[in-house]
C-alpha cells in the first residue's frame, strides 16, 4: 500500500513540475510573439492581430503546441494528486471532474486558436477578419472556461481531498487565492473589455505556480513515504 502511495505521490509530483514549467515556457514564448487575442478581441482589432500573427507565426506555433503537451501532462498530474485524497473521496471525484472535463476543453480550444494561427495568413480582408474573429472569440472564451476548471477550482478541491495526507497548510491556503481569482477571471469574462488582460489574467501566474509549488511538496511527499515504508 505504501509502495503505492510512493509511486502515485512521485508520478504527481514529477508530473505537476513538468506541467508547470512547460505551461511557463508556452507562456514566455507567447510573450515574444507579442500576439494577444484577448487584447484584440477587447480593442476590436482582430485585423491588428492577424497582422502581428504574421510576422511572428513561429512563436506562437510553437506556444500553442507547447501548451497542449503541457495542458495534458498537468491532467496526469492532477489525477494522481486526487487519487492521494481519497479520505475525502466526494471532494477527490470533484477535482478529477474539474480536470476531466476543462483538459479536453482547453485542448480544443488551442486547436481553434492554432487554425486562426495557421491559416489566416497576412489577410485583413472583412471576411477574413470576421471569421477570425469569431474562431478566435470561442477558443479564447473556452480556454478561459477551461482555465477556471484547471487553475482555479481544480487546486482548491485537490488541496481539500489532500488536507492533512500530503496538502500542507500554506498550500491549502494558497488554492483559495486560485479559487478567488478564478472568480475574477469569471467575472471579466461577463463584464468584457480589459479585463482578461488585467485582472483576469492573475489567474494564470497565481495557479501556475501553485501547481509547480504543489509538485514540489508531492515529490517531497513521496520521499517521506518512501523512508517510511524502509523502516
Amino acid at each position: 500500500m505504501q509502495h503505492n502511495i510512493n509511486q502515485t505521490a512521485r508520478m504527481g509530483g514529477v508530473a505537476a513540475i513538468i506541467a508547470a514549467l512547460t505551461m511557463i515556457t508556452g507562456a514566455i514564448l507567447w510573450g515574444i510573439s507579442g500576439a494577444d487575442i484577448d487584447a484584440a478581441l477587447a480593442a476590436d482589432d482582430m485585423a491588428g492581430y492577424i497582422t502581428a500573427v504574421s510576422e511572428t507565426r513561429p512563436w506562437l506555433l510553437a506556444n500553442l503546441c507547447v501548451w497542449i503537451v503541457g495542458v495534458m501532462v498537468w491532467g496526469m498530474a492532477a489525477t494522481a494528486m486526487s487519487m492521494l485524497g481519497q479520505q475525502r473521496p466526494l471532494v477527490a471525484h470533484l477535482a478529477r471532474y474539474c480536470y476531466w472535463v476543462g483538459v479536453p476543453i482547453v485542448t480544443v480550444a488551442y486547436v481553434a486558436w492554432l487554425s486562426v494561427v495557421v491559416h489566416v495568413g497576412d489577410d485583413t480582408s472583412a471576411s477574413t477578419v470576421l471569421v477570425a474573429e469569431i474562431v478566435g472569440w470561442v477558443a479564447s472564451r473556452a480556454d478561459w472556461v477551461a482555465t477556471i476548471l484547471i487553475v482555479g477550482v481544480g487546486p482548491t478541491f485537490l488541496s481539500v481531498a489532500g488536507r492533512g495526507v500530503w496538502v500542507p497548510t500554506w498550500l491549502f491556503r494558497w488554492s483559495l487565492l486560485t479559487a478567488f481569482t478564478g472568480l475574477l477571471n469569471a467575472i471579466a469574462m461577463l463584464t468584457g473589455g480589459a479585463g482578461l488582460t488585467t485582472y483576469g489574467f492573475l489567474i494564470i501566474p497565481v495557479g501556475v505556480f501553485w501547481m509547480l509549488a504543489a509538485g514540489i511538496v508531492l515529490v517531497r511527499y513521496a520521499r517521506t513515504v518512501a523512508s517510511d515504508d524502509d523502516a
